[in-house]
């Protein structure tokens, strides 16, 4: 079996590549926040849930990982940097010093330094400013790196896919208990934990709530007849899911049906429009092409955007966006059809763009059928 350390790194010689092409002799990047928002970290690192902790990228040189004295085992062991340096990283001062040794020792004194500004602090950025830098925004480098997944991301993300359509289909088995959202969302929940995934979030919607695209689950009762729009992430290594179903509840009626079938069309339609060098707002355009013709009012919210460490990443597919699709991203299709103060129908899949077009990531598993 193949040790973390021998899988190429596809993602640190993909940001040297463009450091390099840029004329850049480096990238420096600290967290302070929660550990579950260090995405960036994450991404570069390969390791989960650090905080107070930084890397130090030089060209010609091995990477260095800064973390907290006790999690330097755990980074060694499941991260993808063999420099790992445990230290006190808290308070804030002590993390800097030694930041500032790494950078000392890696020459890069004087030197045009990337920096994610996008997620940098700006307690952070203003220390990094009085080491002898320059600092070069590059965040739009990153985002553009991560919107093309690593064979590793892509197997995560199916798998969380995968999660998130078990569960929902274990959850039609409750829908005629008379619980309501909240308890189906607790059950949903237990479901993805007990399948070895991190619930991501849940939003569970019933008739009249379902008319408002996001709806904080509560103490509604779940009785017929009504749709149920359930939207759910599953996390599997950090790597999201999301992915929504409109359930029936009891019988629906000639206007559900209508609204149902309108909604699942334009989903159709905009899946057929995923391939390589797809524009991303021809992409959204038909999925609205078809809600318009069916007379429904038009979501408010995206068609679509890009899925991987976060829920809602790059690139954004909706119509006026710029950009094409390119293989190796991963996004969710999302349409949806909201009738005030009534009902509201929305469908969502996760998609992977193949050199050939588009697989679907969840829907084999949960079909988007009434």
């Amino acid at each position: 079996m193949l040790e973390v350390h021998d899988v190429p790194d596809q993602i640190m010689d993909r940001l040297l590549g463009r450091l390099a092409s840029r004329g850049l002799d480096g990238f420096v990047h600290f967290q302070t926040s929660r550990a579950r928002d260090n995405v960036v970290l994450h991404y570069l690192s390969g390791v989960q849930g650090l905080e107070d902790s930084g890397v130090v990228i030089s060209l010609g040189s091995e990477p260095v990982l800064l973390v907290k004295d006790f999690e330097g085992d755990r980074a060694k062991n499941s991260g993808r940097i063999k420099d790992v340096r445990p230290t006190t990283t808290i308070p804030l001062d002590k993390a800097m010093v030694e930041l500032e040794k790494v950078i000392a020792e890696k020459r890069l004194k004087g030197k045009k330094i990337a920096i994610d500004d996008s997620e940098l602090s700006v307690e952070v950025y203003l220390r990094l400013k009085k080491m002898g830098i320059e600092l070069v925004p590059f965040s739009d480098q990153v985002k553009d790196l991560r919107m093309i997944k690593t064979e590793q991301e892509i197997d995560k993300i199916r798998g969380a896919a995968m999660i998130a359509s078990e569960s929902l289909k274990e959850l039609r088995k409750h829908l005629d208990e008379n619980l309501t959202e909240s308890q189906l969302g607790a059950l949903l929940s237990l479901d993805i934990e007990n399948r070895g995934a991190e619930k991501s979030f849940i939003h569970v919607q019933f008739e009249q709530n379902a008319s408002f695209p996001h709806h904080i689950s509560a103490s509604t009762r779940v009785a017929s007849p009504g749709f149920l729009v359930v939207d759910l992430g599953a996390r599997v290594e950090g790597y999201n899911s999301d992915i929504t179903r409109t359930l029936t509840v009891g019988e629906p009626d000639s206007e559900h049906n209508r609204l149902f079938r309108t909604v699942q069309q334009a989903i159709e339609e905009a899946t057929r429009r995923v391939a390589p060098n797809a524009k991303v707002e021809d992409v959204a355009k038909a999925a609205r092409d078809v809600i318009a013709s069916a007379g429904f009012p038009q979501p408010e919210h995206r068609i679509g955007h890009g899925l991987g460490l976060n829920v809602h990443e790059a690139p954004i597919i909706e119509k006026g966006f710029p950009g094409t699709l390119q293989e190796g991203m991963v996004i969710a299709i999302e349409p949806g059809v909201y009738i005030k103060g009534k009902t509201g129908c929305r469908l969502e899949s996760d998609l992977l763009v193949t050199s050939d077009g588009v697989e679907e990531l969840d829907t084999p598993f949960c079909p988007l059928v009434l």
